[in-house]
């Protein structure tokens, strides 16, 4: 028996060496993308993780403030180290500075070198050979080795560190041995950096060591109970967890492309196996009656289709690596998400990941073939002998009777679409996307008989005239032609119109986000009172300056934070600088009011006309949240607050950001003021133009994976129909034979046949569309508010939608001229001489 499978194996190859490559093709497509997003997401949390553990070590807890303004003071510093139950309390200060002229900001850590050894080892200084006076206790500097080679510096060097008004002058006293590849970090000792940066009275965080013979979750219950609201205790898992959920939702929705790429890939094997089932039924008839039980023709087409998806994955496991070291180069480890720093994370495959991916693109091959050998199996023997190949008549239903079970699919969709995410996965509705898409599927036999069963009537050439009626009355084989340019087309369709709706509403979000002409960053550093002083002087060229102040919030130690933004804005008019999503509710007069982005509604479920309680300026603080705002620049939630509210907490207003206006006739003039204070400082100025450009670069940049998907996924379903429609050409030799005998010529059989390629290709197309709208609405309006938390109008691009099903259309026609070129080389006589 394995002789003979070994054999029908190696015949069908080599008969149908076009449509078996691209079924292994399109399985190893599905697999690759899969396998490449899994190997780049597991290298980015992998150097994300490094990257935590060289900075923060691996303590059991670390004790922080919320307010990413705010500090530990040094009172609990003391409580937490006198604790028996603690090992180790190393106090660490961190904050971000500029070098000299540098516009780009780095971390300056801080750190107590005493419990550092056991705290943080990565961080332990060395000192130069050649630098022989001082050290980290006399105030050295000490650079990660990534940084000495982006400065082009070598210790000895002095530098200037910036931060607002407050300056450093240090010298590099050696280097960060242990630091990553990547990593760019400059140590000191933290009291030398307590004394020039600050706070005077609080550290940044406390990271803790508990003895080993102690109960490190009752500790934390305790501590934690006893913390101010304005301090949280977090753990590894916190951290592991949050870095897990920057890119969760991003990382899910690629890996549920790359699914539909592989359910492209399992309807091309069905076409291709249902076809090869067709054209040897007479094959397995004879097998049949000498002896072959129906179990084993059953598993033949099963191993058959098996054999197409094992050496299909195993190629996609080789391309997916490929891929995975080409888009970390070109993209980044977060692909463009933005999610994680952009350096090249490294790619270790390993073997169970792999394992899996491989079984998934065979589980994909073999669900496309289990169709096929059902059919092979209920094949009756003596008619297969005689006529071959015969599809089982559908028996006649009403159209009531056809139209329930799509109805039902559908009721369930929108069923599931009601449902919540599950752990911050829209679930529910990526399953609703599968059953649109088996809607359409099914939906193409109903739809081909009562389109084309109506229009065969018509008074038509007869070229024309068969053509239609083929097509009508096979609606089982124009199912598998279409159903893999349904899929195709529904997936390219659903990525253009959710792409153009992103990409028009962040359109219209940046004409409403950036109204003046000019913006001065400081890139999380606050900007000089020099800067600020001089923007208030009456020769200034500016006739309007807002400022603006950022930080963050903790507010879940598992989730990321929330960012915080002061604006000089009226909160009796905050509409006027902020685009809002619905009414503004008027705040009481007594309270601060703060106003929410979509994000901080969506995850927190904060709504206008609540209270929150922030922990904010050293404590908790009760704020009236006042209305919801758009944001697209903030994935895991913003909060405002004006500047007026904010000073009145007691808080202190560093601005980080600068939006001008220039005077009228006074633009050149404002660009050279501009220069000189860039030139000075070391900041980044840019005009609303040029932030337009670059925002609207960054996020095509970020879709650039689901391009190449949707491209790949639209070649794989026309050679698709390229390959069913040449199969059909030798399913029905004997009636192309008799319409030659009949009078037709090799033109009118040519004609006939691109006809009816280009029919089934617009059924497909059809559906495709329909069914790309519906799941386009599904991502839009679901999936982006639960996976992304973001919202917006549907947008459906019609004239791309038009040209590219247009451009489809063209290649189907051209694709189908394969087969009508095979049929023009029947051996029209044996064929009919065969029939007798």
């Amino acid at each position: 028996m394995r002789i003979l499978a070994a054999w029908l194996i190696r015949a069908q190859f080599r008969t149908r060496r076009a449509a078996t490559l691209l079924s292994m093709l399109a399985i190893a497509l599905g697999v690759a993308l899969g396998y490449s997003i899994h190997l780049i997401n597991e290298a980015a949390l992998a150097d994300f993780a490094r990257a935590m553990k060289t900075v923060q070590g691996e303590p059991d807890a670390v004790i922080a403030a919320r307010d990413s303004a705010g500090g530990v003071p040094l009172t609990l510093v003391d409580e937490i180290a006198s604790d028996p139950a603690v090992l180790i309390a190393g106090a660490v200060i961190e904050t971000r500075v500029r070098i000299g002229s540098q516009r780009t900001p780095l971390r300056l850590i801080g750190i107590d070198v005493f419990s550092a050894p056991a705290l943080m080892p990565a961080l332990l200084p060395r000192d130069a050979e050649r630098v022989a006076t001082g050290g980290i206790l006399d105030g050295g500097l000490y650079a990660s080795p990534a940084l000495l080679g982006e400065l082009g510096l070598q210790a000895g060097a002095t530098l200037t560190l910036l931060r607002g008004d407050q300056r450093w002058v240090a010298t590099i006293r050696g280097d960060l041995p242990a630091a990553g590849r990547d990593d760019l970090l400059l140590v000191a000792d933290i009291a030398w950096v307590q004394e020039h940066f600050g706070p005077a009275d609080a550290v940044s965080e406390i990271r803790v060591r508990l003895a080993p013979d102690g109960d490190p979750a009752g500790w934390q219950e305790r501590v934690a109970a006893r913390l101010p609201p304005a301090l949280l205790l977090r753990v590894a898992e916190d951290d592991g967890e949050r870095a897990a959920n920057l890119s969760r939702a991003y990382r899910v929705n690629l890996n549920v492309l790359a699914l539909v790429a592989l359910l492209t890939g399992a309807f091309l094997v069905f076409a291709t196996q249902l076809t090869a089932v067709a054209q040897r039924s007479t094959q397995f008839a004879l097998l049949g009656v000498l002896g072959l039980p129906p179990r084993m023709r059953l598993l033949q087409v099963l191993l058959e289709g098996l054999a197409i998806g094992l050496p299909g994955a195993l190629f996609g496991l080789a391309l997916g690596y490929a891929l995975a070291m080409a888009f970390t180069r070109l993209l980044g480890g977060d692909l463009g998400g933005g999610y994680f720093s952009g350096n090249v994370p490294v790619i270790v495959p390993r073997l169970l990941p792999a394992a899996g991916f491989l079984l998934l693109g065979c589980a994909a091959s073999l669900a496309g073939a289990a169709y096929p050998a059902w059919l092979n199996l209920r094949q009756p023997l003596v008619a297969a002998l005689n006529n071959g190949f015969t599809a089982h008549p559908q028996r006649p239903r009403q159209r009531g009777r056809q139209l329930l079970l799509p109805a039902a699919l559908a009721l369930l969709a929108g069923g599931l679409l009601q449902l919540p995410p599950l752990s911050g996965v829209p679930l529910a509705a990526y399953i609703a996307i599968a059953l649109v898409l088996f809607i359409g599927v099914a939906g193409a036999p109903l739809l081909t008989q009562e389109i084309f069963g109506r229009a065969a009537g018509l008074q038509l050439p007869a070229p024309q005239r068969i053509a239609l009626q083929n097509v009508a009355q096979a609606p089982l084989m124009a199912q598998v032609a279409a159903s893999g340019l349904i899929v195709s087309f529904a997936l390219t369709a659903s990525m253009v119109i959710m792409v153009s709706s992103f990409r028009v509403a962040v359109d219209q979000w940046l004409d409403h986000v950036l109204p003046a002409p000019l913006y001065l960053r400081g890139k999380a550093s606050p900007l000089p009172q020099e800067l600020l002083t001089a923007l208030e002087r009456p020769d200034a060229p500016f006739l309007r300056v807002e400022r603006s102040a950022y930080g963050s919030l903790t507010l879940d130690p598992r989730r990321p934070t929330v960012a915080l933004l002061v604006r000089e804005l009226d909160r009796r008019d905050p509409a006027a600088r902020l685009p809002f999503t619905g009414a503004v509710v008027v705040p009481p007069a007594e309270m601060p009011v703060v106003w929410i982005s979509e994000a901080m509604h969506e995850i927190y479920g904060s709504r206008p006309g609540q209270t929150l309680r922030l922990p904010v300026l050293g404590r908790e603080v009760e704020v009236f949240v006042g209305g919801i705002w758009r944001d697209y620049a903030r994935q895991f939630g913003a909060i405002v607050i004006s500047r007026e509210d904010h000073q009145r907490l007691g808080g202190d207003f560093r601005p980080n950001d600068l939006a001008l206006w220039p005077r009228p006739g006074q633009e050149v003039a404002a660009g050279d003021w501009l220069a000189a204070q860039v030139a000075a400082h070391g900041l980044e100025v840019a005009s609303s133009g040029a932030i337009r450009q670059l925002s609207l670069s960054i996020f095509d940049k970020s879709f650039a994976v689901t391009y190449a998907l949707e491209a790949a996924a639209m070649v794989i379903g026309v050679f698709g129909l390229a390959v069913t429609l040449t199969a059909s050409v030798w399913l029905r030799a004997r009636e192309l034979a008799t319409l030659a005998a009949l009078g037709f010529d090799q033109r009118m059989l040519r004609h006939s046949l691109m006809l009816e390629g280009a029919l089934i290709a617009g059924i497909g197309l059809l559906l495709g569309l329909a069914c790309g709208i519906a799941i386009g609405a599904v991502l839009t309006h679901v999936v982006n508010p639960q996976a992304f938390h973001w919202r917006m109008p549907l947008d459906v691009p019609w004239l791309a939608l038009l040209a590219g099903a247009a451009a489809t259309l063209a290649a189907a026609i051209l694709a189908s001229r394969q087969a009508a070129r095979q049929a023009t080389r029947l051996p029209l006589a044996q064929v009919l001489a065969s029939s007798q």
